[in-house]
C-alpha cells in the first residue's frame, strides 16, 4: 500500500473529484459506476458529504442529481492539488 492509499481512501476521493466535474449530470449510480464503487457505499458516502455540507442533492423525478457546494468545491480542489504531490513522493521512492 502507497502513501497515497494509506493517507486518502480512493473512492471518496474519487466521488469529490467526479462531481468536480460539471460538464455531466451526476447521480450515486454513475458515480458508483465510474469510482469503481458499489451503490450502497457510493449512497452511504454521499449521505455523510451531505450532512458535511459537501454536497447537496436536487430531485429531477427519480433521480437525485448530486452537485457540490462551494466548501465541497474547495475540498474537491484542494485533494485535486494534493493527489499528484503524493503520487510524486510514491515515483520518488521507487527510484531510490
Amino acid at each position: 500500500m502507497g502513501l497515497k492509499e494509506s493517507l486518502i481512501r480512493p473512492k471518496p476521493v474519487c466521488i469529490l473529484l467526479k462531481l468536480k466535474d460539471t460538464s455531466k449530470d451526476w447521480y450515486a449510480s454513475n458515480l458508483a459506476l465510474a469510482c469503481g464503487s458499489t451503490y450502497v457505499h457510493t449512497a452511504k458516502l454521499l449521505k455523510e458529504y451531505r450532512k458535511a455540507n459537501l454536497v447537496t442533492t436536487e430531485v429531477k423525478g427519480r433521480l437525485k442529481k448530486v452537485k457540490l457546494t462551494e466548501k465541497g468545491t474547495l475540498l474537491a480542489g484542494a485533494l485535486n492539488d494534493l493527489m499528484p504531490k503524493l503520487e510524486e513522493k510514491e515515483e520518488e521512492k521507487k527510484t531510490a
